[in-house]
């Protein structure tokens, strides 16, 4: 172990000390600094200190952006552990272990995504991400209370009563009713499937776009100030990629994907590079590819969709889902 190494682990681990302290208040990034600096840490290393937490949030944003969300929260978790104000890596670990809550069902994960996202709003009271994932908690607290207060009530004996009473004046009706509810839910279930797993070959085709757009901006060097602006305009979608999912992020791909191909027919007609030309064919091709799987995935959400308008008054879980209008 290097001699960085052995001041990185002590750095943090009194960082983790701090923040496991219910007592002791957390240090300032200066403070921190300055013990660092009295235990040998010379300036450029803590700068080297800095630089990895960066790093190491950048890593998290690319496993959360591809769904990787328990790689998400403890890179997120590392890059906090050397830096405790980097809010957007705080921001990472509660999205991270929101969506862990929601797709595993741990309840650990619900009360860390709070916590996390209240320390985002100690740091940053305006952060509206953190207001967002503290609202979505609470609906889901409250969705959980309110199951348990039916079970309580079904478990009454005069419910359970009414229930037989009912059951035996209506049982044929009801029975043949719940047949066809039973029917139509597993071909809205089946449907909804359907469409998801299209939308993840989408975001699988674009991948391959995501590996080449980088290549593409490393070899392109331009004044050109539409080039410059749809290059900021591409970056900042990516990052608001990385904070949602479902419709939004939909939305958020067909918009990104417009303006990848402006960005490149701009591209394009100003450089005459043999490389460049190269790398165009291939992004090219990627772009038909995504073309071509949206059209399934639109194919199959209008099915869907059909589907809910027909049905959705009696299974309000449903809901309409978004076109994939990238070109």
């Amino acid at each position: 172990m290097s001699s960085f190494e052995k001041k990185l682990n002590k750095h943090i681990d009194k960082v983790l000390a701090l923040q496991k302290s219910e007592e002791e208040k957390m240090l300032s990034l200066e403070e921190l600094k300055e013990i660092d600096m009295d235990l040998g840490v010379t300036e450029e290393e803590w700068e080297q200190m800095m630089e990895k937490a960066k790093e190491e949030e950048k890593l998290a944003q690319n496993h959360f952006y591809y769904k990787n969300y328990k790689d998400a929260y403890t890179t997120a978790e590392s890059a906090v552990s050397i830096n405790p104000y980097l809010t957007q890596a705080l921001i990472l670990m509660a999205d991270s272990a929101l969506k862990i809550y929601e797709t595993e069902d741990d309840d650990d994960f619900l009360i860390k995504a709070e916590n996390h996202a209240k320390e985002v709003l100690k740091q940053s009271p305006a952060e509206n991400r953190a207001v967002e994932i503290l609202a979505i908690l609470n609906k889901h607290k409250k969705t959980e209370k309110t199951q348990r207060s039916k079970m309580i009530k079904i478990g009454g004996g005069i419910v359970v009563a009414a229930i037989l009473v009912l059951a035996i004046i209506f049982w044929p009706r009801e029975k043949k009713q719940k047949k066809i509810n039973e029917s139509v839910k597993f071909e809205l279930i089946d449907a909804e499937e359907n469409a998801n797993a299209k939308w993840a070959q989408v975001e699988n085709v674009m991948s391959r776009r995501d590996n080449l757009i980088p290549q593409l901006f490393t070899l392109t060097v331009s004044e050109d100030e539409n080039i410059d602006r749809l290059k900021k305009d591409t970056e900042k979608i990516k990052q608001e990629i990385v904070l949602v999912d479902g419709d939004k992020r939909i939305e958020l791909q067909a918009e990104l994907q417009k303006k990848y191909q402006e960005l490149t027919n701009s591209i394009s007609k100003n450089n005459n590079d043999e490389n460049i030309a190269t790398l165009m064919i291939q992004l090219e091709g990627s772009y038909n590819r995504i073309a071509v799987e949206g059209k399934r995935y639109n194919d199959v959400v209008k099915n869907y969709n059909i589907l809910v308008k027909k049905h959705g008054s009696n299974f309000p879980e449903f809901k309409i889902k978004p076109y994939f209008k990238g070109r």
